[in-house]
């Protein structure tokens, strides 16, 4: 049996993460199949909404932002 995860527990909503490539995101909304986020930029959300499967390498790869 595959083990379920509370992807609500691994990310927090507002919260900032840092990519690899050093954006940072902000997850608006964390769902079983998607975190929903959007890039910030001096402070601003900018562009689209961006989807990360919250068990994908990209996801495995977020840095909390805690400054």
């Amino acid at each position: 049996m595959a083990e379920k995860i509370m992807v609500q527990h691994l990310f927090k909503i507002g919260g900032l993460y840092k990519t690899p490539d050093g954006k940072i995101l902000k997850v608006v909304l964390s769902e079983v199949y998607n975190l929903r986020c959007f890039e910030v930029v001096d402070g601003n959300m900018v562009g689209k909404m961006i989807k990360i499967h919250p068990t994908s390498e990209l996801a495995k790869s977020l840095v909390e932002v805690t400054d």
